[in-house]
């Protein structure tokens, strides 16, 4: 789903995709079913590939993986961050309104073994949904065995990582997502003055598959930004 969305960077930049544990070609494992660990993969990734001065893109958990990782081993090796359809609190409360569909402390875990689907609104290229369909098919993935990884993500509260973020971070809401009211990127950049946001209009949960070519045009209008600003 990230093929399209790497051609065009391609055209300026390195593009990496990990598979996450459990996730793609990557191994299979009850080992690590926490955000934490996911984070200490990519940092590991980074290290043994040398990167530096990265942009870090993270769609839904991904962002989580990100947010992780500054956390835990800090924000020299990047340079700007992406936030694609992800709030930094999955539960609704008091304090923050904008979470996972109607994800509360009262509902919590069990709410998350529903099926909701795979969050698209608009059409995927066919092209590339049948690449990924088939991959799907070759390295298939088991939410069952992966619960205990989503219930530790929607535990998080990434908002005191956000409020101390000295890296630059663009945060893009798809307008039509079925999981997250997209007003919760406007919400974020009261967090951190180095927060923006925009939304994707005709864009559910996958903005990189369904909209790559505006998430492309806001990636490099963001970047363009950062780098006049030094």
């Amino acid at each position: 789903m990230w093929q399209q969305c790497a051609q065009l960077f391609s055209q300026d930049f390195r593009f990496i995709v990990l598979d996450p544990r459990n996730q793609g070609k990557s191994e299979r494992t009850f080992k690590g079913q926490r955000i934490s660990r996911h984070a200490a993969d990519l940092a590991e990734l980074m290290q043994q590939l040398n990167l530096k001065s990265v942009v870090g893109i993270g769609n839904s958990m991904g962002a989580a993986n990100l947010w992780a990782t500054i956390s835990l081993f800090g924000e020299n090796r990047f340079r700007a961050l992406v936030d694609l359809d992800q709030p930094p609190k999955m539960i609704k409360d008091q304090s923050w309104q904008y979470g996972f569909k109607d994800l509360t402390w009262e509902n919590f875990p069990q709410y998350l073994k529903f099926d909701f689907g795979t969050g698209i609104y608009s059409h995927v290229d066919d092209t590339m949904f049948n690449q990924a369909k088939a991959e799907a098919q070759k390295f298939p993935y088991h939410p069952e065995d992966n619960f205990l990884c989503r219930i530790d993500h929607a535990a998080q509260d990434w908002r005191d990582v956000l409020v101390g973020l000295k890296v630059p971070m663009l945060v893009l809401a798809g307008e039509n997502s079925p999981f997250f009211d997209y007003h919760f990127a406007t919400a974020m950049t009261t967090l951190n003055s180095v927060i923006k946001a925009e939304t994707i209009p005709n864009c559910g949960h996958l903005l990189q598959a369904e909209q790559p070519q505006l998430v492309y045009q806001q990636v490099m209008s963001f970047l363009k930004k950062v780098k006049a600003n030094g």
